[in-house]
Order: structure tokens, then C-alpha cells, then sequence
């Protein structure tokens, strides 16, 4: 947790968890979450944590509002019940019903399809980052997109578009079509790899 001037900062709102990577939003916070800040992508690798700024992403910050005060409201109407069981009983339906939503939040709610799980460990293994290319900053995209095209054409003088257009099956060749963006090629760059893997 870091300051900035008067209040904390912190992270809340973890959505998209794959291995060594999510989204989170940074929180201006007294406790509990106040106002977001700015999100980002996290990718953690060899013990390094990088922090990509993305923009907000609002399914984050409607959880990050949502998650910790729930859990807080459960143990703030379970703790009567539990302690003056004779009186305050009747807490622990409301208790019960507000710790299953908050646990319906933190551990179902915000995670990606088995589909994209395995989309984002291929540019993960591809590129080093599995941030849907979409999401990048354009300089850091760019980049990547360099390295990605250097790297096929250090392994065919054909260029990736028509490699794609033939029907050859690569998993560098979906990367590249992820980063350009083009509906039509990802399918068939994807198609041409599951045709050569089944």
C-alpha cells in the first residue's frame, strides 16, 4: 500500500486472474475503497512484478467497490450472533446471505472463460505479456508487435499475412494476427493451427 498526499492507495477489484497475471484497480482508500484511481495490468515473472496503466476497466471497479464491503457487513452483522446467539440469531441469515455474495464476487465473479485462459497464455508464452493487445499502451503494443514480426521473419521470407492467407499453422502466426487487430485473419491463423493439433 503506498500514499498519495492525504490518502492511501491501494489495490482492489482483482479480475481476469491467469497464472502470473490480472487486473486490478488502484483505489484511493480509507479502508475500505473510496475512488479509483487508474487500472492496470499486472504480470509477475522470476519474482518481478510489472505494472502496465490500462485504462479503467469497470467490471474491476464495480468489484473492487463491492467485494470488501460485503465481506465487512457480513462479519459486522455475524459477530451479534455469534457472540449473544439468544438475541441477536436472527442476524445470521442476513450474515449468511451477504458472506455468499461476497464470496460469489471474490472467487466466481471476474473470471476469464476456459477460451481465454488459454488465449492469453499463448501470448503470454508468444510475447511475454498475456494483456490482450487491445489493452496496451500503443507504444508498448507496438513494440511487441515489432518483436512478434521480427520473429517470424527470422523463420520464413514469407510474410506473415499471406503465411496466414495459405494456411499455415503457427502459434506466432495467431499472435501476429491478435496484434493486427483483424477478425478474419485471427480465425483463420487459429483455424489452420486447431486443423494441424487435431
Amino acid at each position: 500500500m503506498e500514499r498519495d498526499r492525504w490518502l492511501a492507495v491501494d489495490d482492489f477489484g482483482m479480475i481476469d486472474r491467469v497464472v502470473g497475471e490480472s487486473i486490478v484497480t488502484c483505489f484511493y482508500c480509507a479502508g475500505l475503497p473510496l475512488w479509483p484511481r487508474h487500472s492496470v495490468y499486472l504480470s509477475k515473472q522470476d519474482g518481478t512484478e510489472r505494472r502496465i496503466p490500462i485504462p479503467l476497466q469497470r467490471r474491476s471497479v464495480v468489484l473492487g467497490y463491492l467485494r470488501r464491503p460485503l465481506w465487512f457487513a457480513a462479519v459486522v452483522l455475524g459477530s451479534p450472533a455469534i457472540a449473544a446467539p439468544d438475541r441477536w440469531a436472527w442476524l445470521i441469515a442476513p450474515a449468511l446471505a451477504l458472506a455468499v455474495t461476497a464470496a460469489m464476487l471474490t472467487f466466481v465473479a471476474g473470471r476469464l472463460t476456459r477460451d481465454e485462459r488459454e488465449r492469453r497464455a499463448l501470448l503470454r508464452q508468444i510475447v511475454g505479456i498475456g494483456a490482450p493487445p487491445t489493452l496496451l499502451p500503443p507504444q508498448l503494443r507496438a513494440s511487441l508487435r515489432h518483436d512478434a514480426e521480427t520473429a517470424w521473419a527470422a523463420h520464413s521470407g514469407v510474410p506473415w499475412q499471406q503465411a496466414i492467407e495459405h494456411g499455415e499453422a503457427s502459434e506466432l502466426l495467431i499472435v501476429l494476427a491478435e496484434y493486427e487487430a483483424e477478425p478474419d485473419l485471427i480465425e483463420r491463423a487459429r483455424a489452420s493451427f486447431d486443423q494441424l493439433t487435431n
